[in-house]
C-alpha cells in the first residue's frame, strides 16, 4: 500500500500539469478562432483547477484512467465550423506532445548543472511519459476523445448514419477497450516506442553538450 501512495504522489505533478496543458490547448485555440465561451466560462487559464474534474482526477491518480472537465465551445463563432472544430479538438494533443519536448529540453538543461536529480528524475520522466500517453489517448476515434472529433468533422456529411450510430453506442465501444486491455495495446504500445526514442535523444543530445 505505502508503495502505491509513493506511486501516486509522484504521479500527481504529471496529472495536472497533461490535464491542465490540454484543456487550456483547447480553449486557447477556439479563443483564437474567435469563440469567446472557454474565456467567459473562465477556462482560459493555467489555473488547473479549473480544469480538474475532482472524480476523474483521483481516476487517473488511481487507476491511470480518468477525464477532466471538457472545455464547452460555441462552432457557431468560428469562420470556417468544420476546419474550427478540427483545429481545436487537435490542439489538445499536439499541446500534450509539445509539453512533452519542452520537458526533455528542461531535463537536458538541468542536467548540465545537475549530476543526482533523484526523485526529481522520477517526476519529471512521469510528466514526459505521461503527456506522450495524453496525446496517444486523445486521438483515438472513440468518443468522448478529441480523435473522434476530428474524424467526424471529416467524414460526417457523406456517413451520417455511421456516425449517428456510433455515438449511441460509443460509451459501450470505450468499456469494452477498457475492459479487454486493449488501450494497453493501442496506447502503450506506440507511447513506449516514442518516449524511449525521445530519452535516448535526450541522452545523446546531453552527451553532445556535456
Amino acid at each position: 500500500m505505502r508503495i502505491n501512495l509513493i506511486e501516486i504522489l509522484l504521479s500527481l505533478p504529471a496529472v495536472f500539469l497533461a490535464i491542465t496543458f490540454h484543456e487550456f490547448a483547447h480553449a486557447y485555440s477556439a479563443h483564437r478562432l474567435g469563440d469567446p465561451t472557454p474565456k467567459n466560462l473562465g477556462r482560459l487559464t493555467l489555473d488547473p483547477l479549473a480544469h480538474v474534474d475532482w472524480l476523474g482526477f483521483i481516476m487517473f491518480a488511481l487507476f491511470g484512467f480518468g477525464w477532466a472537465k471538457p472545455v464547452q465551445v460555441n462552432p457557431s463563432n468560428f469562420k470556417n465550423k468544420r476546419m474550427g472544430n478540427i483545429i481545436v479538438s487537435f490542439a489538445g494533443p499536439a499541446a500534450n506532445m509539445i509539453l512533452a519536448v519542452i520537458t526533455i529540453i528542461i531535463l537536458i538543461l538541468i542536467q548540465l548543472f545537475v549530476n543526482d536529480l533523484g526523485i526529481l528524475w522520477n517526476i519529471v520522466n512521469r510528466v514526459i511519459y505521461l503527456n506522450i500517453v495524453f496525446a496517444i489517448l486523445n486521438l483515438i476515434p472513440i468518443p468522448p476523445f478529441d480523435g473522434y472529433r476530428i474524424v467526424r468533422e471529416l467524414f460526417y456529411r457523406k456517413n451520417i448514419r455511421f456516425f449517428w450510430n456510433y455515438e449511441r453506442y460509443g460509451l459501450l465501444v470505450l468499456f469494452i477497450f477498457i475492459f479487454l486491455g486493449l488501450f494497453d495495446i493501442i496506447v502503450g504500445i506506440p507511447a513506449n516506442l516514442i518516449y524511449t526514442r525521445l530519452m535516448r535523444l535526450q541522452g545523446y543530445v546531453l552527451f553532445l553538450l556535456q
